[in-house]
């Protein structure tokens, strides 16, 4: 359940491939190989010298779920999450992840979305003792030689391309999501009657249809107020798909556990007002 746990922040901006100095150490996204671009968003490292103070961050719903392989430690699957997690990183910390796109890691996982919501879960426990120890082993150091690292997060994954459906499901309910139109409407695109549809976007994102409209638009909201920082809050609320900036605040209580004005001034240096 959302609450404290060891792991790293989980952005809301992906494949940059730019440092974000966050007060968190040094954490960088980078483009996954060409062959797993349609499956990841990213991979990723964090870091935090061993001399420097240990952090604790917010990590907010982004529908996503991620493979974290701290170095010497167990690597484990975060799921998705429908609340704030305060994530920390203690000193010396070196991390690698690979982050799947909404929809995506179910395939390659094995495993239903909604039933890792909310929970990280040892690798092992997913793809099998043998591929925990395969990564285990390439760090028997413990060393975190990041580089390494994300190259056999990657083997793995590409390991399993063959699990891999395209079945145009996961694009159309995020279009949808993103948008306004009413539930039946993906139901009549999918041929899928209510029932069937609630249940294949449980397994495909981990939340229910409402929920993961409510994820992606706090998502769009952040990215919004990281571009356009010359609005007032109730202008940015309307841009990102919200009814008024009521709406906004009832949802950002509820996903990020913060008002919309302390979450940005969490996130911004220079948050609308």
């Amino acid at each position: 359940m959302p609450g404290w746990t060891w792991w790293p922040l989980s952005t809301w901006w992906h494949c940059t491939a730019d440092t974000r100095p966050l007060d968190m150490g040094q954490y960088r996204e980078l483009e996954p190989v060409p062959v797993l671009r349609p499956y990841l968003s990213c991979v990723w490292y964090q870091t935090v010298g061993p001399d420097e103070p240990g952090r604790v961050q917010r990590v907010l719903p982004d529908a996503c779920i991620d493979i974290v392989w701290p170095a010497g430690g167990e690597p484990h699957v975060a799921g998705p999450d429908t609340g704030p997690v305060l994530a920390g990183l203690r000193p010396g910390s070196v991390l690698a992840g690979a982050r799947f796109r909404p929809g995506r890691a179910p395939d390659f996982l094995g495993v239903a979305a909604h039933e890792l919501r909310d929970e990280q879960t040892d690798l092992a426990a997913v793809w099998g003792e043998a591929a925990a120890r395969r990564l285990r082993e390439s760090d028997a150091s413990g060393t975190g030689a990041v580089g390494a690292m994300l190259d056999r997060l990657q083997d793995e994954v590409t390991a399993r391309l063959d699990r891999a459906r395209d079945d145009g499901g996961p694009r159309a309910a995020l279009a949808w999501a993103r948008g306004r139109a009413a539930l039946p409407r993906l139901g009549a695109e999918l041929g899928l009657g209510d029932r069937q549809l609630r249940r294949r976007v449980e397994e495909r994102f981990g939340y229910g249809p409402a929920v993961l409209r409510r994820v992606l638009r706090l998502q769009r909201l952040l990215t919004l107020a990281a571009r356009h920082r010359g609005g007032t809050l109730a202008d940015l609320a309307l841009a990102a798909g919200y009814a008024d900036q009521a709406h906004m605040t009832r949802e950002c209580q509820r996903l990020a556990g913060l008002s919309p004005v302390r979450l940005l001034a969490e996130w911004l240096p220079t948050p609308p007002r």
